[in-house]
């Protein structure tokens, strides 16, 4: 059986694409581990999961790491993660 390292060149913006793809089907999969739990998260809930302070989860949302979902009322508006978004970010960087 022999071992070798193979080269292979792909176009970068095949590459990219690919990139993309994979890191939309891994969040899906993510988004299934978590059915029957809350969908959506609060920034506080969320710095809890990612065991962060407040500038730090700030830090990551504004490298966009995150998106964030603002819901606006006419008293106060309301930020909201998805639960997936930040369980995929803890198994992809572990």
């Amino acid at each position: 059986m022999q071992t070798g390292i193979a080269v292979i060149t792909v176009p970068l913006n095949e590459w990219e694409e690919m990139k993309t793809n994979l890191t939309s089907i891994a969040k899906s999969l993510h988004e299934m581990k978590t059915i029957g739990q809350k969908e959506m998260l609060t920034p506080k809930e969320a710095m809890e999961m990612l065991k962060c302070s407040r500038n730090t989860f700030q830090s990551y949302v504004d490298k966009g790491f995150f998106s964030v979902i603002k819901m606006k009322s006419e008293k106060y508006s309301k930020v909201l993660i998805k639960r997936a978004d930040i369980s995929y970010f803890i198994e992809s960087r572990a």
